[in-house]
C-alpha cells in the first residue's frame, strides 16, 4: 500500500492567503487568511502549519506574480515568496512555487463540470486548454496534455496590447483617452479590477463628469443600476475580455477550451447581457470558424489555483 505524502498547498492572492493540506486530489484544513502589515509570507505559512502536528514532506505554493530566480513578488503587495527560504525553514527539498495562473492550468484537465458554466458549448477538438484570470491583474496561461502528463506554458500574456474595436465606438474612444496617459496600453491595464476605474474615468470625461469612484464602488453601483456609467464601464470590460480571450485561444491553439476565472467576473456575469463575452469572443473575418469551434467556460470555483497546486506532479 502506497503511503500518503503530507503536502502543504498555498495560494497567495491579491489580499488573502488560502492554505491547506492535500492528498493530491482534495484539500483539507482549508484556511483563508487576510494579509497583515509586517507579517511575511513565510510567517503566514508557518503560523498555519504549527497548528497541525504533521510532518510536511512536500510544499506547493502559487501566487499572483511572475516567478523569477525562484522568487515571487506578489502583485499589488509587499509580500515576497522565496523557495530557498521555505526550503530552509521547513528543512525539506521538495518545494515548488508557481504563478497562480500557471498553477490553475495543472487542474484544468481534471476540472469538474460543477466548477464552471459553459457559454460556447462545443465539443473539444484537442487537449490544449487556455486559462485567463481576471482580478487585480490579468493572468494568462495554458496547458497541453501529452502522454498523460500536463505541460503548462506560462507567460505574461496580460501585458499584450489591448484589443482595439474594429469600428469607432465608445470602447475605442475610451482606449484613446486612456492612451494619452500611458506609453502603451496593455490588456491588463483595462481588463482587471483597477482597469474598471480607468474605463469609468474615461467615460466620465466623455460625458463631462468629474466623479471618481473606486473599482468596488463602480461594481456595486453597476449591480444596483443598469443605466449609469458604472454599468457601461463593466460592459466595456466584458467586451474587451471577449476579444482578448479570442486572441489567447488563437495564440495557444486552445481548441480544448478557454476557461475564464475571477471573482469580479463571476459577480458581473450575472447582471450583464449573457452573450456579451461570447459575441466579442466570436471574431469576424479570417479564423472566425476556428474560434467558433472553441469551447468557452466561466469558472465559478475560487480554489482553482489551490487545486492546481494539489494535483501537480513533478
Amino acid at each position: 500500500m502506497t503511503q500518503k505524502i503530507t503536502k502543504l498547498v498555498a495560494d497567495f492572492g491579491g489580499t488573502h492567503l488560502r492554505v491547506g493540506f492535500s492528498d493530491g486530489f482534495s484539500v483539507t484544513g482549508l484556511s483563508k487568511v487576510r494579509y497583515k502589515s509586517g507579517v511575511s509570507s513565510l510567517e503566514l505559512i508557518a503560523n498555519y502549519a504549527k497548528n497541525y502536528n504533521k510532518k510536511i514532506e512536500q510544499i506547493r505554493i502559487c501566487a499572483a506574480g511572475p516567478v523569477e530566480n525562484d522568487k515571487i513578488e506578489i502583485t499589488n503587495s509587499n509580500l515576497i515568496i522565496s523557495k530557498k527560504e521555505i526550503m530552509g525553514f521547513f528543512k525539506i527539498s521538495d518545494v515548488c512555487i508557481f504563478n497562480d495562473a500557471e498553477a490553475a492550468c495543472y487542474y484544468l484537465p481534471e476540472i469538474k463540470p460543477s466548477s464552471y458554466s459553459t457559454i460556447n458549448s462545443i465539443e473539444s477538438k484537442n487537449q490544449n486548454f487556455a486559462y485567463i484570470a481576471l482580478g487585480t491583474g490579468l493572468g494568462v496561461s495554458c496547458v497541453k496534455q501529452h502522454n498523460k502528463k500536463s505541460i503548462v506554458i506560462s507567460g505574461e500574456g496580460g501585458y499584450c496590447h489591448i484589443p482595439y474595436s474594429e469600428k469607432k465606438n465608445t470602447s475605442r474612444d475610451v482606449i484613446d483617452i486612456i492612451q494619452n496617459d500611458y506609453p502603451r496600453v496593455s490588456s491588463e491595464r483595462l481588463i482587471s479590477g483597477p482597469g474598471i476605474t480607468l474605463i469609468y474615468e474615461a467615460l466620465s470625461k466623455i460625458n463631462n463628469s468629474s466623479l471618481k469612484l473606486t473599482s468596488e464602488e463602480i461594481v456595486a453601483s453597476a449591480i444596483a443600476n443598469k443605466k449609469g456609467l458604472e454599468y457601461e464601464a463593466c460592459k466595456i470590460l466584458f467586451e474587451l475580455l471577449g476579444k482578448f480571450a479570442a486572441s489567447v485561444a488563437l495564440i495557444y491553439g486552445a481548441r480544448g477550451g478557454v476557461f475564464l476565472s475571477g471573482g469580479l467576473l463571476v459577480r458581473l456575469y450575472t447582471i450583464l447581457p449573457n452573450d456579451l463575452i461570447l459575441k466579442n469572443f466570436l471574431i469576424p473575418g479570417r479564423m472566425k470558424n476556428y474560434v467558433k469551434q472553441i469551447p468557452l467556460h466561466i469558472i465559478n470555483d475560487d480554489l482553482i489555483s489551490l487545486m492546481g497546486c494539489a494535483v501537480y506532479k513533478k
